[in-house]
């Protein structure tokens, strides 16, 4: 019987896993095949997010208030991110018009990265069943330092930006690895804060 409950755990996992990856993977290709037409890959962005948040709206889902703040702060703490390093020459974006160094699909973008990795964080905490902090950290900073990184590998290699900072795995320095990994649990940390502040419960970041 364990046997049987360790095996369809791990089936779970995998499913999960190898969704969410080819979900990246589909986001990264589309991306990279259309960022020269960066206005349109911005439209594309806006509309799905709209439909994301809409979706949840209709469903009254209990965390749609939550779904809806993090991808604001994701979109906006993203875009001060961007400004930064476009900025001071940290990374640079590629095949852009009128002299502009900023794409227009970047802020969408962020907010995206929220919904994806809010809702991956939420089903692996349900799958594993983990109520200790200590493995709630472990699992959020996994999933910050693989995902995200996953996906800029597929984006830099498609010519979409490079980075200038030295020490690079696949396009991808060590450098933004780690500011990757700040940047997602950091939002996790204001998000925990906001949901004990309105009293909202919720799996990841406010568990009753």
């Amino acid at each position: 019987m364990k046997t049987a409950i360790k095996t369809n755990s791990q089936t779970s996992l995998g499913i999960i896993l190898g969704k969410n990856i080819l979900k990246l993977t589909l986001a990264g290709l589309f991306i990279g095949f259309l960022y020269p037409q960066d206005d349109w890959v911005a439209l594309f962005l806006a509309a799905y997010l709209v439909y994301s948040l809409v979706k949840k709206w209709k469903a009254t889902a209990e965390d749609k208030y939550i779904y809806l703040i993090g991808t604001i702060l994701s979109g906006l703490l993203g875009v001060c991110c961007e400004l930064w390093g476009i900025y001071f020459g940290y990374w640079e974006y590629h095949d852009l018009g009128s002299g502009r160094t900023f794409p227009y699909w970047l802020p969408f973008a962020w907010a995206l990265a929220f919904t994806f990795i809010y809702q991956l964080e939420k089903e692996l905490f349900l799958l594993t069943g983990v109520k200790q902090l200590s493995g709630k950290i472990i699992i959020t900073l996994l999933v910050a330092m693989i995902f995200p990184t996953y996906g800029e590998i597929i984006t830099i290699n498609m010519g979409v930006w490079t980075y200038t900072w030295p020490y690079q795995i696949l396009g991808v320095p060590l450098l933004a690895i780690l500011l990757l990994i700040i940047f997602h649990t950091g939002l996790n940390f204001l998000m925990v804060l906001c949901c004990r502040y309105f009293g909202w419960k919720n799996e990841v970041f406010n568990p009753s």
